[in-house]
């Protein structure tokens, strides 16, 4: 079905692939990994024919049609059911011509034999291409992914970011390619939607190529597994466990024949060191030095990164109640989050909190870290409790000046030693010379990680993590996965990482029903649950309206209610993304003044100083504004939904 054939790739000095060839079969589902940079999106681009290979070709069996993830949708004030159903181009332009075939008909007293064949032709069309149960099909996918019956009816332009990426996710699954490239399609998607995503991979009839972070998602998902090893793409008919296996064997391997051919080596170097100057000996040595010139280095895996074991600092003993909710309700606008909500954790507990996107997953931790005041009740922090909270707001508190290093002993608990904190970043990936790289110059992924290590470096007794592994690659998150299994204190954790969760909670707080209680089951008793939900609400849904225009005035009635409901809530988003603007606006101006030398004479010291207090306020009002914004946002598409 694929078929690459000795494809070279470079950029510039940068060779990516060298003599790389490669066969994919049609209906194998295949995990492409390797490191950060070895160049799997660019694979993914040659093969969809939006970049070229420098040598060798990629080919297709012929009619193949390739589907890729894209990252952008056109602005659109179509329903998002419509916008999916345009995943199948050939499908719509069929529709079209027979909605124009019919007018035509409407306006011929008596229509014409070749007019009447020809919309013969499209119906049957249609009908091969399952047109009459489309709508049924598009929306069961986009259900699947988190959206309503009445979302669907929802312009594209009214969802944020995230929300669209799943409409692009749900508009490439309902099309009818036969290759799909899918480069990390979990992101944006909560844990229940990945849940749904596997089940549908696993009954897809569909060859895919799946690139992903998330280990256990693609070995419950694929069954071949291509690395980019060194600068060559490699085959291997295993699932991914079965290859981690395979290449540990190897490395082990490799390992042995790289000590045995160094022993070697030094024998004979040695030998001919000792005999070099004596006559008697030069036939022997002579031999010695042929055998060391034949002698080929063992090949080894290139791009393999050893991580240290994370070992988090022990945490200072806290009382053994360590938290208590009494009474707690939150709310923006006249929209209720969550009421009543009384729970307690004990030293040792290890929370995971489950509940879909926009349920207030997000507003409990901050409630519970204090960041954030309730509307009413308490939250009571155990004596010598200190908590650690991990969010994006931890990349935003990085320092862009100060290195790696910096950064990591700013955070550190008093009187850690340099050491200790070299080790722990150490296991962060964070060695060597890369200890003092600025944090200006990271990626993501790298301020991701000084931002876990900063957290761990302050020695909570109480972790609140908010989504630990976005932006982590896979080794990354096996090692965070490793050093939160072995801590010793209290955690909540709300992550779409199953295994993860799966791994680290032993306990469960469902966030459902503007409440917070216990779940009574493990987290595949959550997931069946909600795989069952979907599938009654599904029913429900194809069978409460067949009338689309029924179903379409319906939901604009709802949103007129809704738009009443949440109209403080708008304004006050407005008024926020206002200030957000000034500020950012502000901000501009300031550093630009800044950049001027004459400022930083002695003479202008003092004006020099209140441009800086000035520049310290407007970023703290920007980081307090942006987190608000978050929050009402995040709050308001939850309760449209």
């Amino acid at each position: 079905m694929l078929f690459i054939e000795d494809v070279q790739k470079s950029f510039g000095s940068k060779q990516l692939f060298t003599a790389s060839s490669l066969t994919i079969n049609r209906g194998e589902k295949v995990a492409l990994i390797g490191p950060n940079g070895c160049g799997k999106t660019t694979l993914f681009k040659m093969i969809a024919g939006s970049l070229e290979c420098d040598e060798g070709r990629i080919r297709l069996s012929g009619g193949i049609k390739i589907g890729i993830l894209t990252q952008e949708l056109t602005p659109s004030q179509r329903p998002i059911l419509e916008e999916t159903l345009e995943g199948d181009p050939e499908l719509m332009m069929l529709r079209r011509q027979r909605s124009l075939l019919n007018a035509r008909l409407l306006e011929q007293q008596t229509p014409t034999r070749e007019l009447v064949e020809q919309l013969g032709e499209i119906d049957h069309q249609l009908e091969v291409l399952g047109s009459f149960s489309a709508e049924s099909r598009c929306g069961a996918i986009l259900h699947g992914l988190g959206f309503s019956i009445e979302e669907q009816q929802r312009p594209l332009d009214t969802f944020s970011g995230g929300w669209r990426m799943r409409i692009a996710l749900a508009r490439l699954l309902f099309s009818r390619a036969d290759l799909l490239l899918l480069d990390e399609p979990t992101n944006h998607l909560d844990l229940e939607s990945t849940a749904w995503l596997e089940r549908f991979i696993q009954s897809s009839p569909t060859t895919l190529i799946i690139i992903s972070h998330d280990r256990g998602f693609i070995q419950r998902t694929t069954r071949v597994t291509v690395a980019i090893e060194g600068k060559t793409v490699v085959r291997h008919s295993v699932d991914f466990e079965r290859y981690l296996l395979m290449r540990q064997e190897r490395l082990l391997q490799q390992g042995k024949l790289v000590a045995k051919q160094e022993r070697e080596i030094e024998h004979l170097e040695r030998f001919i060191r000792r005999f070099r100057a004596k006559a008697t000996k030069a036939r022997q040595v002579q031999s010695r030095i042929k055998r060391l010139e034949k002698i080929e280095p063992v090949q080894v895996a290139t791009g393999e990164r050893h991580l240290d074991r994370v070992r988090l600092p022990e945490p200072p003993p806290s009382a053994r109640e360590v938290l208590t909710l009494r009474g707690v309700a939150k709310g923006f606008g006249s929209v209720s989050v969550f009421a009543e909500v009384n729970l307690q954790l004990e030293r040792g507990d290890r929370i995971g909190l489950l509940g879909p996107n926009g349920a207030g997953k997000s507003t409990l931790l901050k409630i519970i870290h204090q960041t954030l005041a309730p509307d009413q009740g308490t939250v009571i922090q155990g004596d010598r409790v200190s908590s650690g909270h991990f969010a994006q707001h931890a990349m935003d508190a990085l320092i862009a000046t100060e290195t790696i290093m910096e950064s990591a002993q700013r955070a550190a608990r008093k009187g850690m030693t340099t050491e200790k904190i070299r080790t722990l970043l150490g296991g962060f990936l964070f060695t060597g010379e890369d200890a003092f790289k600025t944090v200006s110059v990271l990626s993501g992924g790298e301020k991701a990680r000084l931002a876990l290590a900063r957290l761990f470096l302050a020695g909570p007794n109480l972790l609140l993590l908010d989504e630990p592994t976005n932006h982590l690659d896979m080794e990354s998150r096996a090692a965070l996965e490793e050093g939160l299994s072995d801590y010793s204190g209290s955690m909540i954790l709300v992550t779409h990482d199953r295994d993860l969760m799966e791994t680290v909670c032993d306990r469960f707080w469902l966030i459902a029903q503007n409440g917070v209680r216990p779940w009574d089951g493990d987290l595949n008793d959550y997931l069946e649950q909600i795989a069952r939900q979907k599938e009654t609400e599904q029913e429900v849904d194809a069978s409460s309206g067949s009338n689309p225009k029924d179903r379409r005035r319906e939901a604009a009635q709802r949103r007129r209610m809704m738009d009443l409901a949440t109209r403080d809530l708008r304004q006050r988003i407005s008024a926020l993304e206002q200030e957000i603007e000034q500020l950012e606006t502000a901000l501009a101006t300031i550093r630009e003044q800044l950049a001027d030398p004459h400022l930083h004479a002695r003479e202008n010291k003092e004006r020099l100083l209140l441009q800086l207090a000035e520049h310290g306020r407007c970023e703290s009002r920007l980081a307090v504004a942006m987190e608000e914004w978050e929050e009402l946002s995040s709050s308001l598409e939850s309760q449209i939904a």
